[in-house]
């Protein structure tokens, strides 16, 4: 059953907090080895009914659909922290590719295409943002 206990961890590792994320964990593994015990009654072997229940559990989509509040505030926030990293990170390495530019090549200013190109990573993270926030 360790390997149920695990699955449905993995599935909510990212969502609730630690009260609630231990209680649902207990409720999802207790009735999933309650299909587990199902299945072995059936004449399936204890990996097999495993296999079979936890392929038809589903996966973390199916899980939150229960949960539509907290899914998409997890996911707003999991963006936006998205978005921040990505900005600073350019902020950073564009910060280095200029200050390296104009130390060892001042004539050429090749530190233009690095920040045009790597411009593109904050740009896609805001994307992804607001196709959340809608």
């Amino acid at each position: 059953m360790n390997k149920i206990k695990r699955f449905v961890s993995g599935l909510l590792k990212d969502f609730f907090n630690e009260q609630d994320k231990k209680e649902l964990i207990e409720i999802l593994t207790t009735s999933l080895e309650e299909k587990v015990d199902d299945l072995v009654e059936q004449g399936k072997s204890r990996e097999e009914a495993i296999e079979t229940s936890i392929k038809e559990f589903g996966d973390t989509k199916d899980v939150l659909e229960a949960f539509p509040e907290i899914k998409n505030n997890n996911i707003k926030r999991k963006r936006r922290n998205q978005v921040w990293f990505s900005v600073g990170a350019y902020l950073i390495i564009t910060g280095l590719t200029v200050y390296i530019d104009l130390w060892l090549t001042p004539q050429y200013l090749w530190f233009i295409f690095v920040a045009i190109g790597l411009l593109f990573w904050p740009l896609v993270m805001l994307y992804l943002y607001f196709q959340v926030r809608r």
